[in-house]
């Protein structure tokens, strides 16, 4: 089910990136020596495999679960200074409509501390059932 992640995220890489003014960059993986702001994490936290029952057959399915992490600072744009809480929520705006539109259910979106206080971030988490036969999220 590895693939369905890497797809995902690279729809979710070119969504983020067409759609936005921050040049924001996506990644698999957040490092702390990440210097150029905005980024945005998005990991795949767990697959769990479970079984999907109808009167017709069983459907063996897996349950994903990812993990996205929007990192924001204060941003200079023509001059004008915008505020990182704005960027970030545009951001997570963004994501919601992405993840709404595949179906995927959002199970966390909190304001997250960091350890840098120049830095806002945010996570977000969400969960979808994957289908082991057809290779696609198929429901909340």
């Amino acid at each position: 089910m590895i693939e369905i992640y890497n797809e995902l995220f690279k729809e979710y890489q070119k969504y983020i990136e067409n759609n936005n003014r921050y040049d924001t960059r996506v990644v698999k993986t957040y490092t702390s020596t990440s210097t150029k702001f905005p980024i945005i994490s998005c990991q795949l936290s767990n697959f769990i495999d479970t079984d999907y029952c109808t009167i017709d057959m069983i459907e063996k399915h897996d349950e994903m679960y990812l993990t996205i992490d929007i990192y924001t600072e204060n941003k200079n744009i023509d001059n004008t200074t915008i505020a990182s809480q704005q960027i970030n929520d545009e951001l997570t705006d963004l994501t919601i409509k992405f993840f709404e539109s595949k179906r995927m259910r959002k199970t966390l979106c909190r304001l997250t501390p960091n350890a840098d206080k120049n830095i806002t971030r945010r996570t977000i988490q969400y969960q979808g059932l994957v289908s082991r036969y057809r290779k696609n999220i198929i429901r909340r």
